[in-house]
């Protein structure tokens, strides 16, 4: 995921491989590796790949950046198992609700 989302922003602000290997600390060999997908990357170098295109960690690793949406992830994180099956079922149940199909009973 992190390696797509670095790919996108490189593609979108015309930075090189070069540039943002310099900005992390990095040659432009590990960069490619990187992105090749022969080398993995720490979080440290996550976070300063993220920070170099202006961007939190939470971006790069698709945690969610809409404060509802963390709270609801939070929260949910936080029940035990048992719960969360109970969640998702009711979950589901909404979202078929809202297709525009009705369920018979």
């Amino acid at each position: 995921m992190a390696r797509e989302r670095i790919r996108a922003w490189i593609a979108s602000t015309g930075v090189t491989q070069t540039a943002l290997a310099e900005r992390i600390g990095r040659t432009q060999a590990w960069m490619s590796r990187y992105l090749g997908g022969d080398l993995d990357a720490d979080l440290e170098t996550l976070q300063k790949l993220a920070r170099a295109f202006g961007q939190p960690l939470g971006a790069l690793l698709d945690a969610p950046t809409d404060p509802v949406e963390a709270r609801v992830v939070q929260l949910f994180r936080a029940l035990p198992v048992e719960t969360r099956t109970i969640i998702v079922n009711l979950l589901e149940a909404w979202t078929r609700g809202r297709t525009g199909g009705r369920s018979r009973r």
